[in-house]
C-alpha cells in the first residue's frame, strides 16, 4: 500500500468532468441533464468527457475502452479539470485497471467520485498509489421526474459529497425517513474506509488491485442480489481473512431481489455470515447506495482511504479527518 494522498479541495466555481467508465445512463430512469442542472446551480463548471458525449455503446459499456480510459486519465492530466465525477456505475470499470497511467494519477491528485462499479477504480487507485476518493452519489442516478421527495434526497447526498470536497469532517448517521441501522457486534472502532460494492470489492481481491483490509474500516454494500450470492461473496472475503483483520466493518443496505427465490433473507445472511467470523465492531443499514423505496436512495458518502470511527451501537460514522487537503 503506498502512502495516502489526499486530493485538493474544491472551490465554489471548480470545473468537474463528467466521465462514464462503466455504462452509460439510461434515459429516462437516469436523468442525466437533471444531474447537471443540479450541479450548475450549485455553481460549478461542468463539462463532459467523450464517454458521455458521445457514448458509443456497445453491449453494456458506455464506449470502448480506450475511450473510457482516455476520459478517466485525461480529468487527471487536465489542468483545467478540479474535480472528476461519474455518471453512473453498471458495467467495465474493472477493464481499464492494466492500462491506468497510475504514476501520472499519483503526481495529479483530483477527487473522483462514484459507486457501484466504481470500486473497483477506487480501491486500485488506493492501493497503487494511495489516493483517497469519495464513494458517493453519481451525477445521473436522479429521482424519477417530479418527485420531491426522491429529488431532496438526491440534492442531500450531492451535498454531502460536496462538503467532504470542500474539506468538512462529517458525522454520518441515517435520516429519519432512512433506514434502521442494526448492531452486528457492538463497540467502537477506526481505520481507513476501504471496499463499496460487496462483488468488485470481492472479484478485486484476488488480483494485484487488492487491498490489505488489516486495521481498516471494510465498507460493503450492494444492489438487489440474491442471498445466497451474497452469502457466496461474504464467504470468500472471509476465507480469505479480509474479514477478520478489519478493525471494523460497515454494511450498507442490501435491498432484497425484485423476485425472491425461497431461502432466507439477505439481512439473515449477512448476520449469519458477519457473526460466524466478524468479532469487531460492525452493523448493518448504513445509508448507502442501492437500497430506499419509491423515493429513491440514501447514498450517504464515505472517503475510501480516509480516517474514520464507527459506533457499532448507534450506526453511526464520524469523519476523524478531512477527505481533501
Amino acid at each position: 500500500m503506498k502512502a495516502k494522498i489526499k486530493p485538493p479541495k474544491i472551490k465554489s466555481g471548480a470545473r468537474i468532468l463528467l466521465v462514464a467508465p462503466s455504462s452509460y445512463p439510461v434515459y429516462p430512469e437516469m436523468n442525466l441533464s437533471l444531474g447537471i442542472e443540479t450541479l450548475r446551480k450549485y455553481g460549478f463548471s461542468v463539462v463532459l468527457g467523450d464517454s458521455v458525449k458521445y457514448a458509443l455503446r456497445r453491449w453494456y459499456l458506455s464506449s470502448p475502452e480506450e475511450v473510457r480510459l482516455r476520459d478517466l486519465v485525461e480529468g487527471f492530466r487536465r489542468k483545467d479539470v478540479d474535480a472528476i465525477w461519474c455518471v453512473r456505475g453498471g458495467a467495465g470499470g474493472i477493464r481499464l485497471l492494466d492500462s491506468i497511467d497510475y504514476d501520472l494519477i499519483s503526481t495529479n491528485p483530483k477527487p473522483l467520485i462514484g459507486f457501484s462499479d466504481i470500486t473497483v477504480l477506487q480501491n486500485a487507485l488506493y492501493s497503487k498509489v494511495g489516493l483517497v476518493s469519495v464513494h458517493g452519489e453519481m451525477v445521473a442516478t436522479t429521482p424519477k421526474i417530479g418527485d420531491e421527495i426522491g429529488f431532496r434526497r438526491y440534492k442531500r447526498n450531492l451535498e454531502l459529497v460536496l462538503r467532504m470536497l470542500q474539506g468538512e469532517m462529517l458525522e454520518l448517521r441515517s435520516p429519519e425517513e432512512g433506514p434502521f441501522p442494526k448492531t452486528i457486534n457492538p463497540g467502537r472502532a477506526s481505520g481507513e474506509v476501504v471496499g463499496g460494492n460487496l462483488i468488485l470489492f470481492t472479484l478485486i481481491q484476488g488480483t494485484p488491485y487488492g487491498i490489505n483490509t488489516e486495521g481498516r474500516i471494510v465498507f460493503l454494500e450492494d444492489i438487489r442480489e440474491d442471498a445466497w450470492r451474497i452469502d457466496n461473496y461474504l464467504t470468500t472475503l472471509a476465507l480469505g481473512n479480509h474479514l477478520q483483520k478489519a478493525s471494523g466493518v460497515v454494511f450498507g443496505e442490501f435491498p432484497e431481489p425484485e423476485v425472491r427465490t425461497p431461502s432466507p433473507s439477505v439481512e439473515e445472511v449477512i448476520t449469519d455470515r458477519a457473526r460466524r467470523y466478524i468479532k469487531t465492531p460492525s452493523f448493518l443499514n448504513f445509508p448507502c447506495c442501492h437500497g430506499g423505496d419509491e423515493h429513491g436512495h440514501h447514498v450517504y458518502p464515505l472517503a475510501i482511504g480516509s480516517r474514520v470511527t464507527i459506533d457499532a451501537d448507534e450506526g453511526v460514522v464520524y469523519m476523524d479527518e478531512p477527505a481533501v487537503e
